[in-house]
């Protein structure tokens, strides 16, 4: 996975791919975007929930609450991501089945490996009641929640551009983090997976924010270069970074 990762991230700085305010139809069949977010994102809240049971059922790690917990907030991400965000969704944009196939069989991996990693094979001494003080926890905790609230108001900031269910038009975000960031709503999930990564220490944890780095970075320069091409000037004089503030 984490192999795969640095493939992807290198393809990306040459391919754009198509969903959004990107979408072009060279990728094939696409559907509307609230069904492609819907078939993408839920197999990876139910691959967690299922290989919780599983481990719960056959005996393989008895029920811990630290683990737990780190579930829902898993989960808590991936039930709005899944369930909440294409509800809300403006516009009547399309997403390609190609991109929604290369989603899900992301997805189903990164439930294999978060799930695996908490509920069956980490070591039994390490999440114990006394991890929820540990440095770990603390600084990651922190760092997940801001990170989730940067993104939860940056994508309600895009959203509310639009000013109905069928404008299908693009619009300069402003305000909050859109000040000094083009792409605030992913540098603030970026900042949830190094979060993850960091309360749970773990290895799955790292790999998967390497995954969100080598996805989020380059699509980060590809909105870039689409509001650059959209709005020109106006654009341009805003001075604004790609996805990190002062460094890209």
């Amino acid at each position: 996975m984490l192999a795969l990762a640095v493939v992807v991230f290198i393809a990306l700085q040459y391919i754009t791919v198509a969903y959004g305010m990107t979408f072009n139809n060279r990728w094939g069949i696409s559907i509307n975007s609230r069904w492609g977010w819907w078939l993408m994102e839920t197999p990876v809240f139910l691959g967690m929930l299922l290989i919780y049971g599983i481990s719960l059922k056959m005996g393989i790690k008895p029920f811990n609450i630290v683990t737990s917990f780190i579930l829902l907030l898993f989960l808590l991400h991936y039930g709005q991501r899944s369930f909440l965000f294409p509800l809300l969704m403006k516009g009547d944009s399309k997403m390609p089945l190609s991109v929604i196939f290369f989603g899900i069989f992301f997805n189903f991996g990164n439930a294999f490996m978060q799930g695996c990693w908490l509920f069956m094979i980490c070591p039994n001494d390490m999440y114990q009641l006394s991890w929820f003080w540990s440095p770990q926890f603390i600084i990651g905790i922190v760092i997940f929640f801001f990170g989730m609230i940067v993104n939860l108001h940056s994508d309600r900031i895009i959203r509310k551009l639009r000013k109905s269910k069928d404008d299908n038009n693009y619009y300069l975000p402003k305000g909050f983090l859109f000040e000094r960031i083009n792409s605030s709503n992913y540098f603030g999930e970026l900042l949830e997976w190094l979060g993850f990564a960091i309360l749970t220490w773990s290895f799955a944890g790292f790999v998967f924010f390497c995954w969100a780095f080598a996805n989020l970075v380059p699509r980060a320069k590809a909105v870039y270069n689409r509001y650059y091409k959209f709005f020109g000037d106006d654009f341009t004089q805003l001075k604004r970074w790609k996805i990190f503030p002062y460094i890209y």
